[in-house]
């Protein structure tokens, strides 16, 4: 049956132990490598593997997953911008608001897709 009636709490200490692995992840790819896909990739990477378990527990809906997804890639990316795109003194204020508008547009298109992927189900009663 599920949990038909019943409301989980977000578990935020695991979601954030999450999100710093995926945030040690990111700093050692940026430390040996400054390219920014590689860095997308990692974070990426990280944010499958969780999808892969929320999957796998089938107790995640839709909206749950979303936001879990947004904030486990909001810490994961926190050292791709600090250590390879505020450093990159050559970028000019347009260069850095397309940059940023192009990652938000990203990561929101990776989070739905890997909610679509997290979300439980239909169950037929």
């Amino acid at each position: 049956m599920g949990n038909l009636f019943l409301r989980e709490k977000e578990n935020w200490f695991a979601w954030s132990i999450w999100g710093l692995v995926g945030a040690v992840v990111t700093f050692f790819v940026a430390m040996s490598t400054k390219q920014p896909h590689y860095l997308g990739l990692s974070a990426v990477v990280v944010l499958l593997l969780l999808t892969w378990w929320m999957q796998s527990t089938k107790r995640f809906d839709f909206g749950r997953a979303f936001k879990i997804c947004c904030y486990v890639l909001t810490i994961t990316c926190l050292p791709a911008f600090a250590l390879v795109i505020v450093p990159s003194y050559n970028l000019n204020k347009i260069d850095v608001i397309v940059q940023g508008s192009g990652f938000a547009i990203v990561s929101l298109i990776v989070c739905l897709v890997c909610s679509l992927i997290a979300k439980r189900p239909k169950q037929y009663y």
